[in-house]
């Protein structure tokens, strides 16, 4: 069965109507159907779209980044955290790896904090206002990597440092990350609470 690689703008709000998240006004989502690089949800509500489909897409908790799960919560000895000042709210990664388990700082006593390692959107029902700009057909390079590429070539981006790009390697709509033990790296706070909430799932 053959797979297409479709691009789409999004305005991501939760049910109370806060908007969480945007595409508006910087590059559209791209993704290559059927590797997971957007949420559930999501990509099954936009398969099938034609290119210039506007749609309110409203995505269950369930198929968006899951129920909140109290064991990702866990206190450390702030020395662990190679940060001087730490705030609530603060994101770091797990590890060194760029796909590696994001933890948010949920409280500060003492020396201890309590590190939350569930998905800024864990526990919440989702909704998308999407329009879906250009679906086309996979191409072979595209299938063999699992990821679409941009229009004109392909160039894999090899990173060695601790750098993470959040979001939009379909992380808009998908991004379930697993916690890894081991120590922080700063992550700074690039977030817009998992980019997209749609996010590539990583």
């Amino acid at each position: 069965m053959s797979r297409s690689v479709v691009s789409f703008h999004y305005t991501l709000r939760n049910p109370q109507g806060q908007m969480l998240d945007a595409s508006i006004g910087g590059e559209p989502i791209q993704y290559l159907e059927g590797v997971g690089q957007i949420i559930d949800g999501l990509e099954e509500a936009l398969t099938g779209l034609p290119a210039g489909t506007k749609r309110v897409i409203m995505v269950a908790a369930e198929k968006a980044y899951g129920k909140r799960d109290p064991e990702l919560i866990r206190k450390v000895a702030r020395n662990r955290l190679p940060v001087e000042k730490l705030n609530l709210g603060d994101m770091f990664q797990t590890d060194g790896d760029r796909h590696a388990a994001i933890v948010t700082v949920v409280g500060i006593e003492g020396e201890e904090v309590t590190l939350d390692g569930n998905h800024p959107l864990a526990g919440q029902d989702l909704i998308f206002d999407v329009e879906v700009l250009n679906v086309r057909a996979a191409r072979q390079d595209e299938l063999d990597h699992g990821h679409a590429h941009p229009e004109g070539g392909h160039h894999h981006h090899h990173d060695h440092g601790h750098s993470h790009e959040h979001k939009h390697d379909g992380e808009c709509c998908g991004g379930k990350g697993h916690q890894h033990e081991g120590h922080s790296h700063d992550h700074g706070h690039e977030h817009g609470h998992g980019g997209c909430g749609c996010g590539g799932k990583h």
